[in-house]
């Protein structure tokens, strides 16, 4: 199976059953992940994907406690189901969304050499090993402290770009009154760059400090929806990040940070 279209920065391959994903990034001829990707942003990609071609049904899928909360987030129209009709496949650097009676062989799934984005071998280690050192118990993070709760109380809103329908006090998940808030409507994954600038390493927020330097610093965009407020966004790593202000941008969940040894994930803007 050759995955020749791109889509979300993923390469793509969409069957009448489902959809398969993988990551486009290749050392030499092995797959390897974007360095602020991993399996469980793969599944997710994959999952948006079978979303967007119109695929819809309860999904089966294997996942870690810790993946758990961060996929149900990032997803509010999933419906998971151990029995469902759908299941989703992992595999190394890819995923696929196919009905559960549709056969599938992981083995036979090749990037297309016009979609691949080559990597460094140097790069790669060095970006494994800044990972390491970030979520090591002994790194304490130089940027501003969030806590697990409060971390874990946002991640619908940041991951599900749940848009908030009033205001909110105190902000723990409740109104003045002690009533649960309204959810607001989704805010689409669509936007348009208003702004951006270029962050070198050294100007980078320090929770990006062990990173930024091997990335050769981050690119931070000002986007507006067509509906909803407008968002400041950085722009997923590994991928060309040569923006002009009205491009549209398509929005991704990748790791962001880690702090206290525990990844942090959110949207972040690539170009459609």
């Amino acid at each position: 199976m050759n995955l020749a279209d791109i889509e979300a920065g993923v390469a793509v391959h969409h069957e009448p059953n489902g959809v398969v994903v993988a990551s486009r990034f290749h050392l030499d001829e092995a797959r390897v992940h974007a360095p602020d990707a991993d399996d469980l942003t793969m599944a997710i990609d994959a999952l948006e994907a079978w979303h967007r071609q119109g695929h819809s049904g309860s999904v089966s899928i294997e996942i870690s406690e810790r993946e758990r909360p961060i996929l149900v987030a990032s997803l509010p129209w999933l419906t998971l189901d151990e029995a469902g009709s759908h299941v989703v496949h992992r595999f190394d650097y890819g995923a696929a969304v196919l009905e559960r009676s549709a056969s599938f062989d992981p083995a036979g799934v090749m990037v297309n050499s016009d979609a691949r984005i080559s990597v460094d071998s140097e790069n790669h280690t060095s970006m494994q090993e800044a990972w390491a050192l970030e979520l090591s118990e002994q790194n304490v993070s130089q940027g501003a402290y969030v806590s697990d709760q409060v971390h874990v109380l946002g991640l619908e809103a940041r991951l599900g770009m749940l848009a908030q329908t009033g205001p909110m006090w105190p902000p723990r998940g409740s109104n003045a009154d002690g009533s649960l808030p309204h959810k607001g409507e989704a805010i689409p994954l669509v936007a348009r760059v208003v702004s951006w600038t270029r962050l070198i390493a050294a100007g980078c927020p320090s929770e990006f400090s062990i990173r930024a330097p091997v990335l050769g610093g981050l690119t931070s965009l000002l986007v507006t929806f067509d509906h909803g407020p407008s968002g400041v966004f950085l722009h997923a790593d590994g991928h060309p990040a040569e923006v002009d202000i009205d491009d549209e941008v398509r929005l991704v969940v990748r790791r962001v940070y880690a702090q206290d040894g525990t990844l942090r994930y959110g949207r972040k803007a690539l170009l459609l």
